[in-house]
C-alpha cells in the first residue's frame, strides 16, 4: 500500500497541551529555546567568594549549547549501537530500527522548550507507521542531590502524573538512555543543553543534530530525512571467468 504524500504529515502538527510547570531552575526564561545544564565544578569550590567566574553560585556552573548541524552522507557517524530503555528496563536500539528514520529527542521534565518538543513528537507519533519513522523521547534528567534536581523513573512518573491528560491522549512512550557503552558514547557526553533532536537516517547514521527548540523543527527534520533518497546497493561483480588455456602450436 502506498504512503500518503509528505505534505499531509505537517497537518499532524496539532496543538496538544503539556505544561512543564516552568520551574527548570537553570533556564533564564520560559521563552528561551534552551535550558542550560548545571554541572558541579569542584574547582569553583575553592573560591572564597560566594560567586564564581561567571557570576553563578560557586558550587555550580551553567553550560549552554545551541545550534544545528547537518552531516553529508559520507561524513555520518554510525549510532546504531545506541539504545533507549522503558520503565521495565526493556531496550530498543537504533540497530533494530534500521530501514526507518529515527528521531531521538533528549528532554527534561522541568524545561519549557523540552515540553514544546514533546508536543511536536506527540503530534507526529500517530503517523510514524504510515511514513516509516520512529520516535524515541529520551528523558535526560540526572540525579544531582546538591542541586536539588531529581532524575530517573520516580521523577518521570511525577511529571507524567502532573500531565496525565497529555500522556494518556498521546499514547507516546518515554525512555531513559542506556547506562552502558551503547548510550553515553554517542549522545550524553556531548550534550550540555536541552532539548536536543538527533535525526538518524535509515542506515542508522546521524544525519542531523539540533540543540534548542524552534517552532516546527521536528516536522521539518523528519520530512527532510524521509525525502532523502536511499542509494541502491552496489551490484555484486560477476565472478571472473578463467581464460581457457591456449592450444599448443603445431610444429
Amino acid at each position: 500500500m502506498s504512503r500518503p504524500p509528505l505534505s499531509s504529515l505537517l497537518l499532524a502538527l496539532s496543538c496538544l497541551s503539556l505544561g512543564a510547570q516552568g520551574v527548570f531552575n537553570n533556564a533564564n526564561s520560559p521563552s528561551d529555546p534552551i535550558c542550560p545544564r548545571v554541572m558541579q565544578e569542584k574547582t569553583e569550590l575553592n573560591y572564597k567568594s560566594q560567586y564564581g567566574r561567571n557570576g553563578a553560585d560557586a558550587s555550580a556552573v551553567r553550560y549552554s549549547q545551541r545550534g544545528d548541524q547537518f552531516f553529508p552522507p559520507a561524513e555520518r557517524k554510525d549510532v546504531s549501537a545506541f539504545a533507549a530503555y522503558d520503565e521495565k528496563n526493556k531496550g530498543i536500539s537504533i540497530a533494530s530500527l534500521k530501514g526507518k528514520v529515527v528521531l531521538v529527542g533528549l528532554w527534561s521534565k522541568n524545561c519549557d522548550p523540552s515540553a514544546k518538543m514533546l508536543q511536536e513528537f506527540a503530534s507526529l507519533y500517530p503517523k510514524k507507521g504510515q511514513y516509516g519513522f520512529e520516535i524515541l523521547a529520551v528523558n535526560f534528567d540526572e540525579n544531582q542531590q546538591d542541586s536539588g534536581i531529581e532524575g530517573g523513573w520516580r521523577a518521570i512518573h511525577k511529571f507524567m502524573s502532573r500531565n496525565r491528560q497529555f500522556f494518556e491522549s498521546s499514547h507516546m512512550p518515554v525512555f531513559t538512555p542506556g547506562l552502558g557503552k551503547e548510550g553515553p558514547s554517542n549522545f550524553m557526553d556531548t550534550v550540555y543543553s536541552v532539548p536536543v533532536l538527533f535525526v538518524v537516517d535509515r542506515q542508522g547514521k546521524l544525519a542531523e543534530l539540533h540543540i534548542g527548540y524552534q517552532d516546527g523543527f521536528v516536522g521539518q527534520a523528519v520530512m527532510r530525512a524521509l525525502r532523502e533518497r536511499v542509494a541502491p546497493p552496489a551490484p555484486t561483480p560477476a565472478p571472473a571467468v578463467p581464460a581457457e588455456p591456449g592450444k599448443p602450436t603445431q610444429p
